[in-house]
């Protein structure tokens, strides 16, 4: 008897484990959701998307829709923001919130555009250290590898060095790939084709060639990668290639771009003339727009201006910060944190296209 209820006991406990766990999972699992509410004058639709792991916030007020966007870590938590401060100066209106459980940056309009308000937070160059003519500021904790026409600049917070590829100047690196902590280069002191490629491992900097089977003219251009495997297109001969990074070999393949992780069939035809390229789904991303900088948040037509500089290349966007070039400087942007000078090289002032890469 005694046995028996024991038994009993251990399966109500397994039971209340059990439940508990179900409970907990489904507590705290992530979940897409919408939802709509007021506080005071401000109508608020307020979104999760799981797949993006980001919330996207629509804000009315006064007939006009301000979009925000925030990857703060999820929280089973709803009706984030708790109160809205609007200040209105001429025909400037710049929100701030309250919040709980996330961050949201303030944000302004005025009769032309929507704005970040941080954007007239310039930043002004700190030179820290030097190397190579590079002038080196604020950095962050990202490597830069920067082209000078014979050797690429490695800097880090750890590490400056050159990195020589090559015995001539190439004045425009136009076809280059970089993936993960790769750079791939194929040999510019060959003309017309190329049949191997270097390949700069920028935790390291150190270079591995690669030897290609086939010939490829530099009438070509990079598609984009799946998993260890980099794709390219060759538009003289109308072939699909993709290397492979582990094996450092080449293959040929069949007319096809990743779409938002689906594969799909081009035609040479649609390749020649638009020149497609692997794509996915961004939770925000930054554009250039007759030289001014802007945030695009999808499934929003407002564009919002995040620098007043005139902007010639924008070098990278990572989820919320932007890299870019505003005369001689490279600039990161965040909306929490604004702009910051990161490094300065004269030539910039005359070429910009491909001459920086961060990773």
């Amino acid at each position: 008897m005694k046995q028996v209820k024991r038994y009993k006991h251990i399966i109500l406990v397994i039971v209340i484990i059990l439940l508990f766990t179900l409970f907990m999972y489904f507590y705290l699992r992530k979940t897409s959701y919408e939802l709509e509410y007021t506080i005071d004058d401000f109508k608020i639709l307020e979104k999760y998307n799981k797949d993006l792991e980001t919330y996207y916030f629509n804000i009315t007020y006064q007939d006009k829709t301000y979009n925000l966007v925030s990857l703060d870590k999820y929280t089973n938590k709803r009706n984030l923001i708790k109160e809205i401060i609007a200040t209105e100066d001429n025909e400037n209106t710049c929100l701030s919130f309250k919040t709980t459980d996330i961050t949201l940056y303030n944000i302004c309009s005025n009769d032309n555009t929507y704005y970040l308000e941080n954007i007239n937070k310039i930043s002004e160059f700190n030179e820290k250290d030097s190397y190579s003519n590079i002038l080196i500021g604020d950095i962050d904790n990202l490597t830069y590898l920067l082209w000078n026409y014979h050797d690429f600049i490695y800097i880090n917070n750890k590490d400056h060095k050159k990195i020589t590829l090559f015995d001539t100047d190439i004045y425009n690196l136009s076809l280059n790939y970089a993936y993960d902590n790769y750079l791939i280069i194929p040999d510019y002191e060959q003309d017309y084709i190329y049949d191997n490629v270097d390949v700069i491992n920028t935790n390291n900097g150190k270079i591995n060639n690669i030897k290609l089977r086939f010939e490829v003219y530099f009438n070509s251009y990079f598609m984009g990668h799946y998993k260890n495997k980099v794709y390219l297109y060759d538009l003289r001969e109308n072939q699909e290639y993709y290397i492979d990074m582990k094996k450092e070999e080449i293959y040929k393949t069949d007319r096809e771009i990743l779409v938002d992780g689906t594969w799909e069939n081009v035609s040479n035809q649609t390749i020649q003339k638009t020149k497609p390229t692997f794509s996915k789904k961004r939770n925000v991303t930054y554009i250039l727009k007759d030289n001014f900088l802007y945030q695009s948040i999808p499934n929003t037509d407002e564009l919002i201006l995040v620098s007043n500089r005139i902007v010639s290349a924008l070098v990278k966007v990572n989820n919320l910060d932007a890299y870019y070039i505003s005369g001689d400087i490279l600039y990161k942007y965040n909306p929490y944190d604004g702009e910051i000078a990161l490094l300065k090289y004269s030539e910039w002032n005359f070429n910009y296209q491909n001459m920086v890469f961060i990773f």
